[in-house]
């Protein structure tokens, strides 16, 4: 199964490349980039909650995004990819992710769309779904051998959509409205990889059991 060719990651691939190397020659491990993107979701935090400073949080989610795909790139380039890798990127994928819309949700808390919706709910519903996107993608890998990396708002895309609209955000003060598009796209990505997961699998395994 092919994945997603609307994906972040082949524009920026040549940046993540170039930076990757350098870092290699620095020294730095796959590990310690992972880290260091823990880091500043932990920094995106801090200028949200603290300061209330959306260019502060949007930079540090950027750069969140960045390194989330170093750590892969120098670990391809130092032959140093391991299961327990992917397995402490993947563990610290959901930390960060949850650390910055921890930080959105304190942020928001007593917003309210259009006089009726709470902003909170619709933060914490954009962060469950987010997290049952990633989900359905590693269950799915378990039943069935494939990639499926499908649908709009992966991982990098949510990362970017954040840094764009709250950048968008401080200049015109939407931060709701934008909020609101966002749990609307990963609502539509989730509901989209469980349909197509679901036909996939059963393409391939048409005897087995529903």
């Amino acid at each position: 199964m092919s994945n997603s060719k609307f994906r972040l990651r082949y524009i920026f691939k040549p940046l993540i490349n170039l930076i990757a190397k350098g870092l290699v020659k620095l020294g730095v491990t796959p590990n310690s980039a992972t880290v260091i993107m823990l880091c500043f979701s932990i920094l995106s935090f801090i200028f949200l909650v603290f300061f209330q400073n959306l260019i502060g949080f949007s930079i540090f989610v950027f750069l969140t995004g960045i390194w989330d795909g170093l750590d892969g790139q120098i670990a391809r380039l130092t032959n140093k990819a391991t299961r327990y890798g992917g397995f402490f990127d993947s563990s610290m994928d959901r930390i960060s992710e949850f650390i910055i819309f921890l930080g959105l949700l304190i942020f928001s808390w007593d917003f309210v769309l259009w006089k009726i919706i709470d902003v909170s709910i619709i933060v914490y519903v954009s962060f469950l779904t987010s997290v049952m996107i990633s989900y359905s993608r590693a269950r799915a890998e378990v039943f069935f051998k494939g990639n499926f990396d499908v649908g709009l708002m992966a991982r990098s895309e949510r990362l970017f959509f954040i840094f764009i609209s709250m950048l968008l955000a401080f200049f015109f003060n939407i931060v709701s409205e934008l909020l609101f598009l966002f749990m609307c796209l990963v609502i539509a990505t989730f509901i989209f990889r469980v349909v197509r997961i679901y036909f996939l699998l059963k393409k391939n395994n048409p005897l087995q059991k529903e």
